[in-house]
């Protein structure tokens, strides 16, 4: 799990008791130089969909890290949850691809994501049929990603200002700190 200091405050505790549940154990691994609230103070802008730090530098970075660290086997699976009808950008992804960044003479790197053609439904099926409960964010979100995302839409805002009113406070106080807005010319305040 790569935790991008933005998480939900009990993230890191809820996976690492689901992955208990299936008789293993979970990494997390950050990136050891920023979280995202530093990262965008620092830059005096918040991620967009076209730059995308907090995926990069907070996600996919540190677990690469993690992986070129802490991995010895020649053939590597990583596998990751995003399924096609969550977005037109994931619906374009490759379920099965090697990893070019990680992928060296010692090691080739897959990047697997098993539940990519699957719908909402057939997931919340599975979750069901093996006990695996959903993590509470899910009765007001649609998504278990950070706090507040850049990709939240006015529904999902006005749920987490509800909900978790303490982080919709820390990004609308953020915004005003840096002038600039996390969504084009939309203020939380």
């Amino acid at each position: 799990m790569a935790d991008t200091g933005w998480e939900h405050k009990d993230a890191v505790e809820w996976c690492k008791k689901i992955v208990a549940l299936m008789g293993l154990q979970l990494d997390v691994c950050r990136n050891e130089n920023k979280t995202f609230l530093s990262m965008i103070r620092k830059r005096r802008k918040f991620p967009s969909a076209t730059t995308r730090q907090c995926t990069s530098d907070l996600k996919r970075g540190p677990i690469q890290t993690w992986i070129r660290r802490n991995i010895k086997s020649t053939t590597i699976i990583n596998c990751m949850g995003m399924r096609a009808q969550e977005s037109r950008s994931r619906g374009k992804l490759n379920p099965l691809k090697r990893n070019k960044a990680l992928t060296n003479s010692k090691r080739t790197v897959w990047d697997w994501l098993p539940i990519h053609h699957w719908n909402e439904m057939e997931v919340l099926d599975y979750l069901e049929k093996r006990n695996i409960p959903l993590h509470p964010i899910y009765r007001h979100l649609r998504r278990f990603s950070c706090r507040i995302c850049i990709f939240m839409n006015d529904h999902d805002l006005s749920e987490v200002k509800q909900y978790d009113p303490e982080a919709y406070r820390i990004i609308a106080d953020l915004e005003k700190e840096i002038n600039f807005s996390m969504r084009p010319g939309k203020y939380l305040s």
